[in-house]
Protein backbone atom coordinates (compact mmCIF):
# COMPACT_ATOMS: atom_id res chain seq x y z
CA UNK A 1 0.00 0.00 0.00
CA UNK A 2 2.03 2.96 -1.25
CA UNK A 3 0.00 5.69 0.48
CA UNK A 4 -1.47 7.15 -2.69
CA UNK A 5 -4.85 5.43 -2.33
CA UNK A 6 -4.10 3.16 -5.29
CA UNK A 7 -4.80 -0.57 -4.99
CA UNK A 8 -2.19 -2.73 -3.25
CA UNK A 9 0.49 -4.58 -5.19
CA UNK A 10 2.99 -7.36 -4.50
CA UNK A 11 6.63 -6.42 -4.66
CA UNK A 12 9.99 -5.93 -3.01
CA UNK A 13 11.34 -2.80 -1.33
CA UNK A 14 15.00 -2.10 -0.60
CA UNK A 15 16.37 0.27 2.05
CA UNK A 16 19.82 1.83 1.99
CA UNK A 17 21.26 4.51 4.30
CA UNK A 18 17.88 5.42 5.75
CA UNK A 19 16.17 5.87 2.40
CA UNK A 20 14.00 3.75 0.14
CA UNK A 21 16.49 2.66 -2.52
CA UNK A 22 14.20 0.74 -4.89
CA UNK A 23 10.69 -0.64 -5.28
CA UNK A 24 10.00 -3.30 -7.89
CA UNK A 25 8.01 -6.50 -8.44
CA UNK A 26 11.25 -8.34 -7.69
CA UNK A 27 14.61 -7.00 -6.58
CA UNK A 28 17.45 -9.41 -7.32
CA UNK A 29 20.25 -8.10 -5.12
CA UNK A 30 22.24 -8.96 -2.05
CA UNK A 31 21.40 -7.28 1.26
CA UNK A 32 22.52 -7.24 4.86
CA UNK A 33 19.05 -8.39 5.87
CA UNK A 34 16.23 -9.88 3.80
CA UNK A 35 12.77 -10.11 5.37
CA UNK A 36 9.90 -12.23 4.15
CA UNK A 37 6.88 -10.06 4.96
CA UNK A 38 4.32 -12.36 3.40
CA UNK A 39 0.85 -11.84 4.87
CA UNK A 40 1.65 -8.33 6.09
CA UNK A 41 0.84 -4.91 4.66
CA UNK A 42 3.79 -2.61 4.00
CA UNK A 43 2.89 1.08 4.07
CA UNK A 44 4.59 4.41 4.64
CA UNK A 45 4.94 5.13 8.34
CA UNK A 46 1.84 6.90 9.57
CA UNK A 47 1.96 10.68 10.03
CA UNK A 48 0.02 11.95 13.02
CA UNK A 49 -0.87 15.44 11.79
CA UNK A 50 -2.31 16.48 15.14
CA UNK A 51 -0.44 15.30 18.22
CA UNK A 52 0.63 16.67 21.58
CA UNK A 53 3.71 14.62 22.41
CA UNK A 54 5.62 17.82 23.09
CA UNK A 55 3.72 17.58 26.39
CA UNK A 56 5.30 14.21 27.22
CA UNK A 57 8.50 13.68 25.23
CA UNK A 58 10.72 14.70 28.16
CA UNK A 59 9.17 11.96 30.32
CA UNK A 60 8.44 9.41 27.58
CA UNK A 61 10.96 10.07 24.76
CA UNK A 62 10.31 6.65 23.24
CA UNK A 63 6.71 7.74 22.45
CA UNK A 64 5.79 4.08 22.72
CA UNK A 65 2.02 4.59 22.50
CA UNK A 66 2.52 6.17 19.07
CA UNK A 67 5.12 3.62 17.95
CA UNK A 68 2.74 0.69 18.47
CA UNK A 69 0.18 2.49 16.31
CA UNK A 70 2.55 2.56 13.33
CA UNK A 71 3.28 6.28 13.63
CA UNK A 72 6.72 7.39 12.48
CA UNK A 73 6.20 11.19 12.40
CA UNK A 74 4.04 13.37 14.64
CA UNK A 75 3.19 17.05 14.23
CA UNK A 76 3.48 18.80 17.61
CA UNK A 77 2.79 22.35 18.78
CA UNK A 78 -0.93 22.09 18.06
CA UNK A 79 -3.91 23.98 19.55
CA UNK A 80 -1.86 27.13 20.08
CA UNK A 81 0.34 25.29 22.60
CA UNK A 82 4.08 24.97 22.04
CA UNK A 83 7.14 25.11 24.32
CA UNK A 84 8.60 28.01 22.31
CA UNK A 85 9.12 30.90 21.74
CA UNK A 86 10.14 32.07 25.20
CA UNK A 87 10.49 35.81 25.77
CA UNK A 88 13.05 36.96 28.30
CA UNK A 89 11.47 37.48 31.70
CA UNK A 90 8.36 35.36 31.06
CA UNK A 91 9.95 31.92 31.36
CA UNK A 92 8.09 31.20 34.60
CA UNK A 93 4.78 32.43 33.22
CA UNK A 94 5.14 30.21 30.14
CA UNK A 95 6.07 27.22 32.31
CA UNK A 96 2.95 27.77 34.46
CA UNK A 97 0.84 28.09 31.33
CA UNK A 98 2.21 24.87 29.86
CA UNK A 99 1.74 22.96 33.14
CA UNK A 100 -1.88 24.13 33.23
CA UNK A 101 -2.22 22.33 29.90
CA UNK A 102 -0.60 19.14 31.21
CA UNK A 103 2.91 19.66 29.79
CA UNK A 104 5.69 17.69 31.46
CA UNK A 105 8.81 19.86 31.38
CA UNK A 106 12.40 18.71 31.99
CA UNK A 107 13.68 18.90 35.58
CA UNK A 108 15.61 22.09 34.84
CA UNK A 109 12.51 23.74 33.39
CA UNK A 110 12.41 25.89 30.27
CA UNK A 111 16.06 26.48 29.38
CA UNK A 112 15.61 27.47 25.73
CA UNK A 113 14.35 30.68 24.13
CA UNK A 114 13.50 29.66 20.60
CA UNK A 115 13.09 26.69 18.26
CA UNK A 116 16.85 26.33 17.81
CA UNK A 117 17.34 25.88 21.55
CA UNK A 118 14.37 23.53 21.83
CA UNK A 119 15.76 21.36 19.02
CA UNK A 120 19.10 21.04 20.82
CA UNK A 121 17.37 20.08 24.07
CA UNK A 122 15.07 17.50 22.42
CA UNK A 123 17.53 15.90 20.02
CA UNK A 124 20.01 15.41 22.83
CA UNK A 125 17.85 12.65 24.35
CA UNK A 126 16.75 10.79 21.20
CA UNK A 127 13.15 10.03 20.22
CA UNK A 128 11.26 6.93 19.20
CA UNK A 129 9.78 8.74 16.19
CA UNK A 130 10.22 12.03 14.38
CA UNK A 131 8.37 15.14 15.51
CA UNK A 132 7.65 18.19 13.34
CA UNK A 133 6.89 21.38 15.30
CA UNK A 134 4.36 24.11 14.76
CA UNK A 135 4.72 27.36 16.68
CA UNK A 136 1.83 28.01 19.06
CA UNK A 137 -0.09 31.27 19.08
CA UNK A 138 -0.32 31.18 22.89
CA UNK A 139 3.45 31.61 23.49
CA UNK A 140 3.55 34.25 20.73
CA UNK A 141 0.98 36.31 22.61
CA UNK A 142 2.71 35.68 25.93
CA UNK A 143 5.97 36.93 24.41
CA UNK A 144 4.36 40.15 23.16
CA UNK A 145 1.65 41.04 25.68
CA UNK A 146 1.28 38.39 28.36
CA UNK A 147 -2.20 37.10 29.19
CA UNK A 148 -4.01 40.40 28.65
CA UNK A 149 -7.62 40.16 27.44
CA UNK A 150 -7.43 42.74 24.66
CA UNK A 151 -6.22 43.34 21.14
CA UNK A 152 -2.50 43.94 20.65
CA UNK A 153 -1.18 47.43 20.07
CA UNK A 154 0.61 47.96 16.73
CA UNK A 155 4.03 47.48 18.40
CA UNK A 156 2.81 44.31 20.14
CA UNK A 157 1.47 42.89 16.89
CA UNK A 158 4.79 43.77 15.25
CA UNK A 159 6.55 41.81 18.02
CA UNK A 160 4.31 38.79 17.44
CA UNK A 161 5.00 38.91 13.72
CA UNK A 162 8.75 39.23 14.27
CA UNK A 163 8.85 36.30 16.70
CA UNK A 164 6.70 34.22 14.33
CA UNK A 165 9.04 35.04 11.44
CA UNK A 166 12.00 33.86 13.50
CA UNK A 167 10.32 30.56 14.35
CA UNK A 168 9.40 29.95 10.72
CA UNK A 169 12.92 30.77 9.54
CA UNK A 170 14.27 28.33 12.14
CA UNK A 171 12.15 25.55 10.67
CA UNK A 172 8.70 25.57 12.26
CA UNK A 173 6.18 24.00 9.89
CA UNK A 174 3.52 26.59 10.57
CA UNK A 175 1.36 28.29 13.19
CA UNK A 176 -1.34 26.78 15.37
CA UNK A 177 -4.09 28.49 17.30
CA UNK A 178 -6.24 27.32 20.18
CA UNK A 179 -9.07 29.83 20.10
CA UNK A 180 -10.99 28.11 22.88
CA UNK A 181 -8.07 28.63 25.29
CA UNK A 182 -6.82 31.95 26.67
CA UNK A 183 -4.85 33.84 25.50
CA UNK A 184 -5.86 32.62 22.04
CA UNK A 185 -9.50 33.26 22.85
CA UNK A 186 -8.66 36.96 23.34
CA UNK A 187 -7.49 37.33 19.73
CA UNK A 188 -9.77 38.97 17.19
CA UNK A 189 -10.03 37.74 13.61
CA UNK A 190 -7.94 40.59 12.18
CA UNK A 191 -5.01 39.67 14.45
CA UNK A 192 -5.17 36.08 13.20
CA UNK A 193 -5.35 37.14 9.55
CA UNK A 194 -2.24 39.28 10.02
CA UNK A 195 -0.32 36.33 11.45
CA UNK A 196 -1.69 33.88 8.86
CA UNK A 197 -0.43 36.12 6.06
CA UNK A 198 3.11 35.69 7.39
CA UNK A 199 2.59 31.92 7.49
CA UNK A 200 1.37 31.98 3.88
CA UNK A 201 4.52 33.78 2.69
CA UNK A 202 6.52 30.85 4.08
CA UNK A 203 4.25 28.28 2.37
CA UNK A 204 3.56 26.89 5.84
CA UNK A 205 0.43 25.54 7.54
CA UNK A 206 -2.10 27.37 9.69
CA UNK A 207 -3.72 24.80 11.98
CA UNK A 208 -6.62 25.91 14.16
CA UNK A 209 -8.53 24.59 17.12
CA UNK A 210 -11.53 26.76 16.31
CA UNK A 211 -13.15 29.25 18.64
CA UNK A 212 -15.99 26.85 19.37
CA UNK A 213 -16.83 23.23 18.65
CA UNK A 214 -20.20 23.30 20.41
CA UNK A 215 -22.76 26.12 20.58
CA UNK A 216 -20.80 28.43 18.28
CA UNK A 217 -19.55 25.73 15.92
CA UNK A 218 -20.70 27.12 12.58
CA UNK A 219 -19.72 30.76 13.27
CA UNK A 220 -16.32 29.43 14.38
CA UNK A 221 -15.92 27.55 11.10
CA UNK A 222 -16.94 30.69 9.21
CA UNK A 223 -14.21 32.61 11.04
CA UNK A 224 -11.60 29.96 10.17
CA UNK A 225 -12.62 30.13 6.52
CA UNK A 226 -12.46 33.93 6.62
CA UNK A 227 -8.88 33.70 7.94
CA UNK A 228 -7.97 31.32 5.13
CA UNK A 229 -9.63 33.50 2.53
CA UNK A 230 -8.15 36.72 3.89
CA UNK A 231 -4.59 35.44 4.13
CA UNK A 232 -4.29 32.82 1.39
CA UNK A 233 -2.82 30.42 3.92
CA UNK A 234 -3.07 26.62 3.80
CA UNK A 235 -5.70 26.04 6.49
CA UNK A 236 -6.14 22.92 8.61
CA UNK A 237 -9.15 22.57 10.92
CA UNK A 238 -8.02 20.56 13.93
CA UNK A 239 -9.97 17.55 15.22
CA UNK A 240 -13.17 18.41 13.33
CA UNK A 241 -16.22 17.50 15.39
CA UNK A 242 -19.83 18.38 16.18
CA UNK A 243 -19.80 18.71 19.96
CA UNK A 244 -22.80 18.79 22.28
CA UNK A 245 -26.52 18.19 22.17
CA UNK A 246 -27.30 21.08 19.83
CA UNK A 247 -24.96 19.75 17.12
CA UNK A 248 -25.95 16.09 16.98
CA UNK A 249 -26.36 15.02 13.37
CA UNK A 250 -24.67 18.11 11.93
CA UNK A 251 -21.42 16.47 10.86
CA UNK A 252 -22.48 16.37 7.23
CA UNK A 253 -23.31 20.09 7.32
CA UNK A 254 -19.76 20.77 8.47
CA UNK A 255 -18.37 18.71 5.62
CA UNK A 256 -20.60 20.46 3.10
CA UNK A 257 -19.27 23.82 4.29
CA UNK A 258 -15.69 22.57 3.85
CA UNK A 259 -16.49 21.39 0.32
CA UNK A 260 -18.08 24.74 -0.58
CA UNK A 261 -15.01 26.58 0.67
CA UNK A 262 -12.67 24.38 -1.37
CA UNK A 263 -14.80 25.02 -4.46
CA UNK A 264 -14.52 28.75 -3.74
CA UNK A 265 -10.72 28.56 -3.72
CA UNK A 266 -9.94 28.32 -0.01
CA UNK A 267 -7.13 25.84 0.71
CA UNK A 268 -8.86 24.10 3.61
CA UNK A 269 -8.92 20.57 5.00
CA UNK A 270 -9.34 18.92 8.39
CA UNK A 271 -8.27 16.07 10.63
CA UNK A 272 -10.12 13.88 13.14
CA UNK A 273 -9.67 11.24 15.82
CA UNK A 274 -12.23 8.37 15.59
CA UNK A 275 -13.81 8.60 19.05
CA UNK A 276 -17.08 9.98 20.41
CA UNK A 277 -15.37 11.74 23.33
CA UNK A 278 -12.98 14.66 23.41
CA UNK A 279 -10.38 15.48 26.06
CA UNK A 280 -8.80 18.68 27.26
CA UNK A 281 -8.15 20.63 30.42
CA UNK A 282 -11.09 21.07 32.81
CA UNK A 283 -10.35 24.79 32.71
CA UNK A 284 -12.02 24.77 29.27
CA UNK A 285 -15.33 24.98 31.17
CA UNK A 286 -14.20 28.22 32.87
CA UNK A 287 -15.09 31.48 31.04
CA UNK A 288 -12.28 33.20 29.17
CA UNK A 289 -12.42 36.38 31.26
CA UNK A 290 -11.44 34.41 34.35
CA UNK A 291 -8.11 33.42 32.71
CA UNK A 292 -6.94 36.99 32.05
CA UNK A 293 -3.58 37.69 33.67
CA UNK A 294 -2.35 34.10 33.78
CA UNK A 295 -2.58 31.07 36.03
CA UNK A 296 -2.15 32.91 39.31
CA UNK A 297 -4.92 35.34 38.40
CA UNK A 298 -7.21 32.47 37.39
CA UNK A 299 -6.68 30.71 40.71
CA UNK A 300 -7.29 33.96 42.54
CA UNK A 301 -10.67 34.33 40.87
CA UNK A 302 -11.61 30.71 41.55
CA UNK A 303 -10.89 31.37 45.23
CA UNK A 304 -12.64 34.75 45.39
CA UNK A 305 -15.96 34.38 47.28
CA UNK A 306 -17.34 37.40 45.48
CA UNK A 307 -16.94 35.75 42.08
CA UNK A 308 -18.11 32.23 42.89
CA UNK A 309 -21.73 32.87 41.95
CA UNK A 310 -21.09 34.27 38.49
CA UNK A 311 -18.36 31.69 37.83
CA UNK A 312 -20.65 28.82 38.83
CA UNK A 313 -23.40 30.15 36.57
CA UNK A 314 -21.15 30.39 33.49
CA UNK A 315 -19.39 27.09 34.16
CA UNK A 316 -22.76 25.42 34.61
CA UNK A 317 -23.90 26.60 31.19
CA UNK A 318 -20.73 25.20 29.60
CA UNK A 319 -21.20 21.87 31.37
CA UNK A 320 -24.74 21.57 30.02
CA UNK A 321 -23.58 22.50 26.50
CA UNK A 322 -21.16 19.56 26.71
CA UNK A 323 -23.93 17.04 27.52
CA UNK A 324 -24.01 17.50 31.29
CA UNK A 325 -21.93 16.47 34.30
CA UNK A 326 -22.55 12.74 33.87
CA UNK A 327 -20.80 12.93 30.48
CA UNK A 328 -17.60 14.47 31.85
CA UNK A 329 -14.89 12.17 33.26
CA UNK A 330 -12.27 13.71 35.54
CA UNK A 331 -8.64 13.04 34.66
CA UNK A 332 -5.61 12.55 36.87
CA UNK A 333 -5.32 14.55 40.08
CA UNK A 334 -2.00 15.33 41.71
CA UNK A 335 -3.12 15.41 45.35
CA UNK A 336 -3.75 12.16 47.19
CA UNK A 337 -7.11 13.23 48.66
CA UNK A 338 -8.48 13.89 45.16
CA UNK A 339 -7.07 10.85 43.34
CA UNK A 340 -10.20 8.87 44.17
CA UNK A 341 -11.97 11.04 41.62
CA UNK A 342 -9.66 10.18 38.69
CA UNK A 343 -11.75 8.29 36.17
CA UNK A 344 -15.03 9.29 37.84
CA UNK A 345 -17.74 11.47 36.35
CA UNK A 346 -18.06 15.10 37.36
CA UNK A 347 -21.55 14.21 38.57
CA UNK A 348 -20.02 11.68 40.98
CA UNK A 349 -17.54 14.27 42.28
CA UNK A 350 -20.37 16.74 42.87
CA UNK A 351 -22.42 14.09 44.68
CA UNK A 352 -19.48 13.17 46.90
CA UNK A 353 -18.98 16.80 47.87
CA UNK A 354 -22.69 17.62 48.11
CA UNK A 355 -22.50 20.52 45.67
CA UNK A 356 -23.40 21.43 42.10
CA UNK A 357 -21.18 20.21 39.22
CA UNK A 358 -20.07 23.78 38.56
CA UNK A 359 -19.07 24.22 42.20
CA UNK A 360 -17.20 20.92 41.97
CA UNK A 361 -15.22 22.26 39.00
CA UNK A 362 -14.29 25.38 40.94
CA UNK A 363 -13.21 23.42 44.02
CA UNK A 364 -11.29 20.80 42.06
CA UNK A 365 -9.40 23.35 39.95
CA UNK A 366 -8.66 25.45 43.01
CA UNK A 367 -7.27 22.52 45.00
CA UNK A 368 -5.31 21.11 42.03
CA UNK A 369 -3.78 24.49 41.03
CA UNK A 370 -5.78 24.40 37.79
CA UNK A 371 -4.05 21.30 36.37
CA UNK A 372 -6.93 18.84 35.86
CA UNK A 373 -7.71 17.14 32.56
CA UNK A 374 -11.12 15.78 31.58
CA UNK A 375 -12.79 13.57 28.98
CA UNK A 376 -16.05 14.88 27.51
CA UNK A 377 -18.52 12.36 26.06
CA UNK A 378 -20.25 14.81 23.74
CA UNK A 379 -20.31 13.49 20.17
CA UNK A 380 -22.67 11.32 18.14
CA UNK A 381 -21.35 8.17 16.45
CA UNK A 382 -23.05 9.10 13.18
CA UNK A 383 -21.09 12.37 13.04
CA UNK A 384 -17.80 10.67 13.90
CA UNK A 385 -18.29 8.20 11.04
CA UNK A 386 -19.43 10.80 8.52
CA UNK A 387 -16.39 12.98 9.20
CA UNK A 388 -13.97 10.04 9.13
CA UNK A 389 -15.23 8.93 5.71
CA UNK A 390 -14.82 12.33 4.05
CA UNK A 391 -11.89 12.61 1.59
CA UNK A 392 -10.85 16.03 2.97
CA UNK A 393 -10.23 14.62 6.46
CA UNK A 394 -6.92 13.12 7.62
CA UNK A 395 -6.44 10.99 10.71
CA UNK A 396 -4.87 12.71 13.72
CA UNK A 397 -4.76 11.46 17.29
CA UNK A 398 -4.80 14.66 19.37
CA UNK A 399 -2.93 12.39 21.78
CA UNK A 400 0.35 12.08 23.64
CA UNK A 401 3.30 9.74 23.36
CA UNK A 402 3.06 7.60 26.51
CA UNK A 403 4.56 4.44 28.02
CA UNK A 404 1.96 1.90 29.13
CA UNK A 405 3.84 0.83 32.27
CA UNK A 406 5.30 4.16 33.34
CA UNK A 407 2.00 5.96 32.73
CA UNK A 408 -0.19 3.34 34.40
CA UNK A 409 -2.63 4.80 36.89
CA UNK A 410 -2.96 8.10 35.05
CA UNK A 411 -6.36 8.76 33.51
CA UNK A 412 -6.05 9.66 29.83
CA UNK A 413 -7.95 9.42 26.55
CA UNK A 414 -7.47 6.11 24.70
CA UNK A 415 -6.72 8.01 21.48
CA UNK A 416 -3.08 8.29 22.64
CA UNK A 417 -2.81 4.49 22.20
CA UNK A 418 -5.42 3.52 19.66
CA UNK A 419 -6.28 6.11 16.99
CA UNK A 420 -4.64 4.64 13.88
CA UNK A 421 -5.23 0.93 14.59
CA UNK A 422 -8.83 1.78 15.52
CA UNK A 423 -9.38 3.13 12.02
CA UNK A 424 -7.73 0.09 10.43
CA UNK A 425 -9.44 -2.48 12.65
CA UNK A 426 -12.88 -1.14 13.47
CA UNK A 427 -13.66 1.15 10.55
CA UNK A 428 -11.87 -0.70 7.73
CA UNK A 429 -11.90 -4.40 8.61
CA UNK A 430 -15.07 -4.64 10.70
CA UNK A 431 -17.44 -1.86 9.62
CA UNK A 432 -16.03 -1.38 6.10
CA UNK A 433 -16.60 2.36 6.33
CA UNK A 434 -13.34 2.87 4.41
CA UNK A 435 -11.24 0.79 2.06
CA UNK A 436 -7.75 -0.05 3.30
CA UNK A 437 -6.00 2.05 0.61
CA UNK A 438 -8.25 5.03 1.41
CA UNK A 439 -7.59 4.74 5.14
CA UNK A 440 -3.83 4.51 4.68
CA UNK A 441 -3.91 7.55 2.40
CA UNK A 442 -5.56 9.50 5.25
CA UNK A 443 -2.61 8.53 7.46
CA UNK A 444 0.23 9.10 5.01
CA UNK A 445 0.12 11.10 1.78
CA UNK A 446 -2.75 13.39 2.83
CA UNK A 447 -1.06 14.65 6.02
CA UNK A 448 2.30 14.79 4.21
CA UNK A 449 0.76 17.00 1.56
CA UNK A 450 -0.90 19.27 4.09
CA UNK A 451 2.35 19.70 6.01
CA UNK A 452 4.53 20.16 2.95
CA UNK A 453 6.65 17.04 3.56
CA UNK A 454 8.22 16.06 0.25
CA UNK A 455 10.09 12.89 1.24
CA UNK A 456 7.58 11.17 3.52
CA UNK A 457 4.06 9.81 3.14
CA UNK A 458 4.57 7.61 0.07
CA UNK A 459 6.57 4.54 -0.87
CA UNK A 460 8.89 6.08 -3.45
CA UNK A 461 12.57 5.65 -4.22
CA UNK A 462 14.52 8.41 -2.49
CA UNK A 463 11.94 8.89 0.26
CA UNK A 464 12.80 8.38 3.92
CA UNK A 465 12.56 4.75 4.97
CA UNK A 466 9.83 5.40 7.53
CA UNK A 467 7.90 2.15 7.16
CA UNK A 468 5.23 0.16 8.93
CA UNK A 469 4.40 -3.51 8.39
CA UNK A 470 1.16 -4.61 10.00
CA UNK A 471 -1.13 -7.63 9.99
CA UNK A 472 -4.47 -6.54 8.47
CA UNK A 473 -6.24 -9.41 10.24
CA UNK A 474 -5.17 -8.42 13.76
CA UNK A 475 -4.42 -4.71 13.72
CA UNK A 476 -6.66 -2.91 16.20
CA UNK A 477 -6.95 -0.79 19.31
CA UNK A 478 -7.15 -2.23 22.84
CA UNK A 479 -7.27 0.95 24.92
CA UNK A 480 -10.58 2.18 26.32
CA UNK A 481 -11.66 4.89 28.75
CA UNK A 482 -11.37 2.69 31.84
CA UNK A 483 -8.11 1.02 30.80
CA UNK A 484 -6.46 3.49 28.44
CA UNK A 485 -2.84 2.33 28.81
CA UNK A 486 -2.97 -0.62 26.43
CA UNK A 487 -0.80 -0.75 23.35
CA UNK A 488 -2.45 -1.45 20.03
CA UNK A 489 -1.99 -4.79 18.28
CA UNK A 490 -0.98 -5.79 14.78
CA UNK A 491 2.10 -3.66 14.08
CA UNK A 492 4.79 -6.27 13.49
CA UNK A 493 7.69 -4.10 12.29
CA UNK A 494 8.28 -0.35 12.36
CA UNK A 495 11.26 1.42 10.82
CA UNK A 496 12.22 5.06 11.35
CA UNK A 497 14.83 6.27 8.85
CA UNK A 498 15.56 2.62 8.08
CA UNK A 499 16.18 1.60 11.71
CA UNK A 500 13.94 -0.88 13.50
CA UNK A 501 11.99 0.58 16.40
CA UNK A 502 9.70 -2.48 16.46
CA UNK A 503 10.92 -5.85 15.18
CA UNK A 504 8.73 -8.93 15.32
CA UNK A 505 6.22 -7.05 17.47
CA UNK A 506 8.79 -6.09 20.13
CA UNK A 507 10.44 -2.76 20.88
CA UNK A 508 14.13 -2.75 19.98
CA UNK A 509 15.05 0.11 22.30
CA UNK A 510 16.46 2.12 19.41
CA UNK A 511 15.43 5.80 19.28
CA UNK A 512 16.39 7.13 15.84
CA UNK A 513 13.73 9.85 15.76
CA UNK A 514 14.57 13.53 15.72
CA UNK A 515 12.96 16.91 15.42
CA UNK A 516 12.31 17.68 11.75
CA UNK A 517 12.61 21.23 10.54
CA UNK A 518 11.04 22.75 7.45
CA UNK A 519 13.62 23.36 4.79
CA UNK A 520 16.22 21.32 6.67
CA UNK A 521 18.17 18.29 5.54
CA UNK A 522 16.01 16.02 7.69
CA UNK A 523 12.79 16.74 5.79
CA UNK A 524 12.88 18.92 2.70
CA UNK A 525 10.02 21.15 1.62
CA UNK A 526 9.01 22.85 -1.57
Amino acid sequence: MDGSGDPPFLGDLAVLDGLIAEIAPTIDASAERIMDAGGLVLAPGFIDIHGHSDMTLFTHPGLESKVFQGVTTEVIGNCGLSPFPVASGVEGELADYLRLHDFSLPPDGVTWSDLDGYVRRVDGQGLGIHVAPLVGHGPLRLAAMGMDDRSPTPPELATMISVLETALRQGAWGLSTGLIYPPGSYAATDELISLARIVATHDALYSTHMRSESEGLFPALEEAIAIGRGSGVRLQVSHLKALGRSNRGKGRELLAELARSVAAGVNIAADQYPYDASATTLTATVPAWAHAGGVAALLGRLRNPGLLGVLAEEIGREIEAREGASGIMVGSCRWEHNRRFSGESLAAVAAAWGCSPAQAVIRLLSEEEGAVSAVFFSMAAEDVEAILADPLVAVGSDGHGLHAVDSAGETTHPRSYGTFPRVLGRYVREEKLLSLPAAIRKMTSIPAGRMGFTNRGLLRAGYAADLVLFDPATVGDRADYREPHRYATGVIHLLVDGKFVIRDGVLTGDRPGRLLRKGGKSCSST
